[in-house]
């Protein structure tokens, strides 16, 4: 008799509420979500975008895309699980909205900018984040605050590119980095040159290596890991030539790759990069390559040898190799063992290096000019903030002569907002390589978007090399404080469920007496 009375009292309960409950749990039959949403460039990275993502069954591939939410734009691709749909005919240096899916299910609203014509490039060079899932997490989030144009990625993603699960993985936790500029990588020894890969991304031509250029430069991705499947450099070497000779009038000329030619490290003593040296750097010397970027030894390291500037950006995840002086050979620089990332800022006239540690403290910097004269940079490393309303945020701005020419008069700069100026102050002479720091603090009272301009030199007093990065625009979202939960509708969602959970043992009970 009392089985059956509270079997009564549970039905009543939830007739009330079971629709709470169905409401949180329920997933609608019929959608398919499109998931690990990147972009990439198979041709010129001024007019087109190339649009990937994941779903998890065979469906139509769609991109609907305008310059505003409302689209009017649309392509397709071919149907699958993996989908790669190119966008041609794109004006350079706009931002686009897009959405993908397949007609039914959409995924959430992106902007995403094309490429410059041949100005100006700000990128990332980065590599190896492996399995430390926490420690490629905030690095990818760090990242993300930062603009730029696109990213360069070295090789090993993951532990082992034989693994769906851990390439699922790696997308979601990168997602904050990959929904905001286009993602150029090539292969490490850990993606086994596996189809894995090959699914996930889209490259221009054979994208196993492959060029292509940004603004003032040309880049070259090599994969230089071909002799751990048996392989040889041999079709690589001939085709780079061919390359190489073609774009051989960029004023900067950029390769990454996974394995280094110079490292100090005990794989380099111990002989693992003698083909790279043999093989490769006397190509890189004979088209007067810039600089060679790569990952495979965990830390952050510079080299230089015969007028080529060899980087190892080893670290957004994959766990710490020791920089030890035991090691250390007479090509390098600066190392130092530290999650980092690295950022170049490139015109015609100039290129501008930094790298930087998670925490945005400078670990290293370096700037070619073309030109022999001063050179005010100003920088603050985030420029992308999210904060609650009537919190302040206090910014550091830092202004560098990274010209090639003391400054011995002092210039002007000011803060300003879409309106007015905020804020106005002396910038003081400053010699080569020399720095002004000061700080800044903001807070609005309302909820909303803003955005601040730092402008120095806004007189026009300096003659200098590059007149572009004199100014940075920093953007700041006011967040609303988060609405207390309502403690009814969470207790309401605790009961169903636990009701829920009670129903079989009753209905057990019930067939036993």
């Amino acid at each position: 008799m009392n089985t059956k009375r509270n079997l009564q009292v549970f039905t009543l309960i939830l007739i009330f509420i079971m629709p709470a409950t169905i409401q949180f749990f329920q997933v609608s039959a019929g959608e398919i979500y499109p998931k690990q949403i990147h972009f990439s460039w198979q041709n010129d990275t001024s007019t087109t975008m190339t649009v990937s993502w994941k779903t998890d069954e065979i469906t139509s591939s769609i991109v609907q895309y305008g310059l505003d939410s409302t689209y009017g734009l649309e392509e397709t691709g071919s149907s699958g699980y993996h989908h790669v749909v190119e966008l041609t005919g794109l004006t350079p240096n706009t931002a686009y909205h897009l959405r993908v899916g397949n007609g039914k299910s959409w995924g959430t609203d992106l902007d995403i900018k094309t490429g410059n014509i041949g100005d100006h490039a700000t990128f990332f060079g980065i590599g190896d984040s492996r399995h430390n899932r926490a420690d490629r997490v905030f690095s990818a989030r760090q990242m993300s605050e930062i603009s730029a144009d696109f990213a360069i990625f070295t090789g090993d993603f993951v532990d082992s590119g034989l693994v769906a699960t851990q390439w699922d993985n790696w997308f979601y936790d990168f997602r904050t980095f990959l929904n905001e500029i286009p993602f150029m990588s090539v292969q490490g020894n850990h993606e086994k040159n596996h189809s894995n890969y090959y699914n996930n991304f889209a490259f221009p031509g054979k994208e196993e290596y492959y060029s292509f250029n940004y603004g003032p430069i040309h880049f070259v991705g090599l994969h230089s890991c071909v002799p751990d499947y048996g392989g040889t450099f041999d079709e690589q070497i001939n085709w780079l030539h061919t390359d190489l000779q073609a774009h051989n009038d960029y004023a900067w000329k950029i390769v990454f790759m996974h394995r280094p030619a110079y490292a100090s490290s005990q794989r380099y003593n111990e002989g693992d990069y003698d083909d790279i040296k043999a093989l490769l750097v006397p190509i890189f010397e004979q088209y007067n390559i810039t600089m060679v970027i790569n990952g495979h030894d965990h830390f952050y390291e510079r080299l230089i040898n015969n007028n080529i500037t060899y980087v190892i950006a080893g670290s957004v995840g994959a766990p710490l190799y020791a920089f030890l002086p035991i090691y250390r050979i007479n090509q390098s620089v600066i190392g130092e063992s530290t999650y980092h990332f690295t950022l170049m800022d490139v015109y015609p006239n100039q290129l501008d290096f930094r790298a930087y540690r998670m925490d945005y403290s400078l670990l290293d910097e370096f700037t070619f000019n073309k030109e022999d004269k001063p050179d005010l940079r100003v920088e603050v490393v985030q420029n992308k903030y999210s904060e609650y309303y009537n919190e302040t945020q206090q910014i550091s701005v830092r202004v560098t002569n990274i010209g090639e020419q003391n400054i011995s008069v002092i210039t002007e700069a000011t803060i300003e907002n879409d309106t007015s100026v905020l804020h106005t102050l002396d910038i003081p002479a400053l010699n080569v390589r020399e720095s002004y720091e000061f700080q800044y603090t903001w807070s609005v009272s309302e909820p909303g978007t803003y955005s601040l301009t730092i402008n120095i030199d806004i007189n026009d007093i300096i003659d200098e090399i590059v007149e572009g990065n004199n100014e940075i625009l920093l953007s700041f979202i006011a967040l609303e404080f988060p609405k207390k939960t309502s403690y009814t509708s969470n207790l309401i969602m605790i009961v169903s469920f636990a009701l829920m959970l009670m129903i079989p043992t009753v209905i057990r009970k019930k067939k036993k007496e």
